[in-house]
């Protein structure tokens, strides 16, 4: 947890008063000296872009670059790239922009990896039933029937909510009842748009060696926000993930990932001899009925790589797909 933290963003109060300091790490921790740097900063009371200031150079030798800022600046943006390696964008998704003055940001540029074809799918399932659990079908990256067109369960979840409030003022939600769209709801699908509802999404694996396993390491500010290789070891065979849909709740699946360990052959000792990886990349988004979120898939047996080459999904859509389900397979993120 604490590489996970680390490496998403580090930030920390203290220093001298009006310099601040970026610090650039590659993804094993090392520094990284030459990093172009960019770093926006603006008055908390003044939005014009005049009054904008902006903070440029290369990290030295110890891979930090320093600067000098008005007290009165809130560090709003920072860029950052180097030869070889991922650059990063972070911004107030990542952090930035709030009232307390960090002094101290740390970044990690990812060094740049060939993608590879796999299975992708931005996951949308709805209607589920809570408390059954639903398998999933690695390959076909989908839910099985009668939930999707997956075949074969390679890992199952289980949904269970309790409504614990609204997501909206009993005014707003008057309003929006009395809505062509608000009538023409019945009571279960009322709740489940407008209900505040906490609960677990619970992941299992029926096969033996398989397993689910949190990121070491999560860059929300890169293109590529996960290592390119998946772990060998440290899969657990079932995990819990709590869940709030109230909108802006801290949820603990925004910031990180998941590799996936499947369709495993054991050998001596009960030891996975060979298996399939795969990655869920991001949040994942669970409410009552609905599950979302991005998947990734290597069918190559033994292969840990999960960085994706984008012009190369092995899942095609049918001729009569719609042009949702077409866009659900266009990756913009490796």
């Amino acid at each position: 947890m604490r590489q996970l933290v680390v490496g998403y963003l580090l930030l920390t109060l203290g220093g001298l008063a009006g310099e601040r300091t970026v610090i650039i790490n590659d993804e094993a921790g090392r520094r990284l000296p030459g990093a172009e740097i960019e770093a926006v900063l603006t008055p908390a009371e003044d939005p014009r872009l005049s009054s904008v200031a902006v903070r440029a150079g290369a990290t030295d030798a110890a891979g930090r670059f320093r600067f000098d800022a008005d007290d009165s600046l809130i560090l709003t943006r920072v860029r950052a790239r180097h030869a070889g390696h991922f650059s990063a964008d972070a911004d107030h998704r990542h952090g930035l922009g709030r009232a307390t003055q960090p002094v101290e940001l740390m970044l990690t540029l990812p060094r740049m990896t060939e993608g590879v074809p796999l299975h992708y799918r931005e996951i949308r399932l709805t209607g589920l039933p809570a408390g059954r659990r639903i398998g999933f079908d690695a390959e076909a990256a989908d839910a099985v029937a009668p939930w999707g067109k997956g075949r074969v369960s390679d890992f199952e979840f289980t949904i269970d909510s309790q409504q614990v409030g609204w997501t909206e003022s009993p005014e707003i939600l008057a309003e929006l009842r009395r809505s062509a769209e608000g009538r023409r709801m019945d009571d279960q699908e009322w709740a489940e748009s407008y209900g505040h509802f906490r609960g677990t999404l619970r992941v299992s694996f029926p096969r033996s060696g398989d397993g689910l396993r949190t990121s070491p390491a999560f860059w929300p500010y890169c293109r590529l926000k996960m290592p390119a290789l998946a772990p060998a070891e440290g899969y657990a065979s079932e995990r819990t993930l709590a869940f709030d849909t109230l909108p802006g709740a801290e949820s603990p699946t925004a910031t990180t990932g998941h590799y996936l360990r499947l369709r495993s052959q054991l050998g001596d000792g009960d030891q996975p001899m060979s298996a399939h990886y795969a990655k869920i990349q991001g949040r994942i988004e669970a409410g009552p009925g609905r599950l979302a979120f991005r998947f990734y898939y290597n069918p190559r047996v033994g292969d840990r790589r999960l960085a994706f080459d984008l012009r190369n999904n092995l899942l095609r859509p049918a001729p009569s797909a719609t042009p949702e389900e077409r866009e659900r397979l266009q990756a913009y993120e490796p």
